[in-house]
């Protein structure tokens, strides 16, 4: 497209809204704010023309103003409370040094009635031009004058989780649509796993878009999203109005994930039971003679679900050697790892206070091994005062089971 056609043709630019839903009660909470050229023989998206860093900045001011002027106007016919979203270009308001221009202009919207309160600024992430202390100022400032500020288009390749804490979000906004394209799926629920630990730090809402199946508003339910937002849900539209998201699907795929959640939780739990009393069995067998031997022993009856194993002091310090399983299925006994201290682990002294207060085992969350760089959880029991047993369980137990995701 041409950009002087679009700045000569700006009453044929409308703005599309698309349905932000809340993660509470999955109706709409907000909208959108999406750009498209509706010419008589055709409807075209303005995506490409606000990426195209040939196209001068002040053409994209112009074309941004236009659609924000129009979606408050069309809110406002509304008799509702939504939230508008609307997308902010740091490196066109950075060129022409437009962000007072900017909040004059929603001044002038909360004078017709739509308040800061319902604004939601959209700052895209990639390509940031900004200096970033620079930027942090802005969006400071736009916090303080009562907007909430998004950092966008966040993708799961590519995380730039060093900016978060330093621009301080409301809302980080996480582009899902590449699940499918992304070369690993534990590479990106780890990546999720971060951002889901990270948000929670900065005290920012997680806000997924590009839902375009069941499986992408999984994830985006799984990990902690508050708003949910792609064409899986609702698609964006120039009067989105009266007709809103299917709230009892929505329902249903959640209760769905609820109920497959729960069944892997009694999975665990059961299997907890079982280790418990395994290891309670042996452990009073006293027919072995040291905490080697006892090792030993125990590895046969969990040849199946065990990978490595080892005892240590209740200061994380090992007093075994480890007891590792190889390729083919055969025990070895590695003495060079007895004087270890493991309390550098971010598990392990939660681990060991819980297990002296509780009296029984406990399964921690997945993480990268660091020598063999395979996803693990690992199982620990206290054995007596002043001695726990851990237990890195085989990862393809925890394939077959689905406990890695």
């Amino acid at each position: 497209m041409e950009e002087l056609d679009i700045i000569d043709h700006l009453d044929e630019i409308v703005p599309y809204l698309q349905p932000v839903i809340n993660a509470d009660r999955y109706r709409t909470v907000g909208y959108e704010v999406l750009g498209y050229w509706k010419r008589p023989e055709e409807t075209i998206p303005l995506r490409s023309f606000f990426h195209d860093n040939a196209i001068p900045g002040d053409y994209k001011w112009e074309v941004d103003k236009h659609l924000y002027r129009t979606a408050v106007e069309k809110v406002l016919q509304q008799s509702n409370e939504a939230l508008l979203f609307f997308n902010i270009h740091p490196s066109v308001h950075g060129e022409l040094d437009a962000v007072e221009e900017l909040m004059e202009l929603f001044q002038e919207f909360e004078e017709k009635g739509f308040p800061p309160s319902r604004a939601v600024f959209e700052i895209t992430v990639d390509g940031l031009e900004y200096e970033l202390d620079e930027l942090s100022h802005v969006l400071l400032y736009m916090k303080a004058s009562g907007f909430q500020v998004v950092l966008d288009d966040v993708s799961i390749n590519d995380t730039h989780l060093d900016q978060f804490s330093k621009l301080e979000p409301s809302i980080i906004k996480v582009d899902v649509s590449d699940l499918k394209s992304s070369s690993s799926y534990y590479t990106y629920s780890e990546i999720l796993d971060t951002l889901a630990f990270f948000s929670r730090k900065l005290g920012s809402t997680l806000h997924f878009k590009g839902i375009e199946d069941q499986h992408q508003l999984q994830v985006a339910w799984k990990y902690g999203g508050r708003y949910f937002q792609g064409n899986f849900l609702a698609s964006a539209q120039e009067n989105p109005f009266s007709e809103g998201p299917d709230v009892q699907k929505i329902r249903n795929d959640v209760h769905s994930f609820i109920d497959h959640h729960h069944r892997q939780l009694s999975e665990q739990m059961s299997f907890l039971d079982y280790m418990d009393r395994c290891i309670h069995r042996e452990w009073k067998d006293h027919s072995w003679k040291s905490y080697n031997q006892f090792l030993s022993g125990l590895a046969v009856t969990l040849e199946k679900e065990a990978y490595r194993m080892y005892i240590c002091d209740q200061y994380g310090y090992q007093v075994t050697s480890n007891w590792t399983k190889t390729s083919g299925q055969a025990w070895i006994e590695e003495e060079d790892a007895m004087g270890k201290n493991w309390s550098w682990r971010v598990y392990f002294l939660d681990h060991v206070v819980e297990m002296q207060f509780n009296k029984n085992g406990k399964l921690s969350d997945k993480y990268r091994d660091i020598e063999s760089n395979d996803i693990l959880r690992t199982y620990s029991y206290p054995l007596e005062e002043g001695r726990y047993l851990f237990i890195d369980i085989d990862p393809v137990y925890l394939y077959e089971r689905n406990w890695v995701v």
